[in-house]
């Protein structure tokens, strides 16, 4: 009596096409999605009038003033003697010289006037602000 032995299937999944696949949705995903800074949440103060809109094509500094006073450039704690500093050598290192302040609405007058004065001495030629719009009834 002749025996023959059945050949057993090989049932691997070939896992190459799988993570060849899976590369290319996280090459796409990396692309395709826009790296925002993480930016300090504060609370704009409101008012009647809009804020000055600030060209999307130039580039912008962004500066965020906290409801404690601290200051934030790009998302960097920095003091009001560095401020100047690093101010400056973003003008001089990528030529921007457009500055976004957002201010918490319970920031001081007493940090926010010292912050335009130290930007235009800088060399920022234009300051915005970001805040509400709340309409006149």
């Amino acid at each position: 009596m002749l025996i023959t032995r059945k050949r057993r299937i090989d049932a691997g999944i070939d896992m190459t096409p799988l993570i060849d696949v899976v590369f290319q949705l996280l090459i796409f995903l990396m692309v395709s999605s826009q790296f925002i800074k993480p930016d300090q949440r504060v609370e704009l103060p409101t008012g009647p009038i809009e804020s000055a809109v600030v060209d999307q094509e130039d580039p912008v500094l962004t500066l965020v003033i906290d409801s404690e006073n601290q200051l934030f450039l790009e998302g960097v704690e920095t003091s009001e003697e560095q401020l100047g500093n690093r101010l400056r050598d973003a003008i001089k290192h990528t030529d921007i010289t457009t500055l976004a302040i957002r201010s918490d609405e319970s920031a001081s007058v007493g940090t926010f006037l010292p912050v335009i004065e130290i930007a235009r001495e800088a060399g920022m030629l234009n300051i915005a602000y970001d805040k509400k719009h709340e309409p006149k009834d």
